[in-house]
């Protein structure tokens, strides 16, 4: 069971860091930045959005949402998450903790020719 670890840094890059490595650098523009975790098999996933607070707080914003493109109402997956404090770099910024199945992929919805579906 791959363990997922999803972090911003700085003003501009989110990502999931323990796992797959992968994050994406929005340049600093203010948008989200979104992950789709899906298992396939199942029919289940998650879409994990990071967002820079600039202002008063000044670090990174981690939402979960149910992935379900077919508006069948499916449900919202029973995988252990929890929030937590960076463990390094600038602990001040949250960390979303995902236990995933086996056969999860994750994907950057940012990037060009991503697969939704």
């Amino acid at each position: 069971m791959p363990i997922l670890r999803f972090e911003g840094y700085s003003d501009d890059t989110f990502g999931e860091i323990a796992h797959t490595k992968d994050d994406y650098d929005n340049c600093a523009s203010g948008e989200p930045i979104e992950y789709l975790v899906a298992h396939r098999a199942s029919g289940m996933g998650v879409v994990v959005t990071g967002q820079h607070c600039p202002g008063k707080s000044g670090s990174w914003m981690i939402g979960v949402a149910n992935w379900d493109p077919d508006f069948a109402d499916t449900d919202f997956p029973r995988w252990p998450m929890r929030i937590e404090a960076q463990d390094y770099r600038n602990g001040f910024n949250p960390s979303l903790v995902i236990e995933a199945p086996d056969g999860v992929t994750v994907t950057c919805l940012q990037r060009s020719g991503h697969d939704e579906g």
